[in-house]
């Protein structure tokens, strides 16, 4: 009997480590990485970079947060105008909840 139950908690601990291997990673991958080239310098990445940072044109990606046309002070619409805008969709059902 102790054999039996021995022999069971093997396998399930060797079953456990054989799913816990991911085939996809590593030297094993299936496709190998592919080579990565640019027709753009990393000097040119740069400059652009710190044009669109002085122009505020940068479009923010990853972690990165959004800055948006209030922040930048150039906002086209007074308060009570945006308040308007929002309260007549609310009352259309364009805006599902809010104030």
């Amino acid at each position: 009997m102790n054999a039996r139950i021995l022999a069971i908690a093997a396998t399930l601990a060797l079953g456990a480590s054989v799913a816990q291997a991911n085939p996809f990673e590593g030297d094993q991958a299936i496709t190998p990485q592919a080579a990565a080239t640019s027709a753009v310098s990393r000097a040119d990445v740069q400059a652009q970079l710190a044009e669109a940072r002085k122009t505020n044109t940068m479009i923010a990606q990853g972690n990165q947060s959004t800055v948006n046309a209030y922040e930048l002070g150039k906002g086209q619409l007074s308060r009570a105008e945006v308040t308007q805008a929002a309260r007549q969709a609310l009352a259309n059902g364009s805006i599902l909840e809010g104030e």
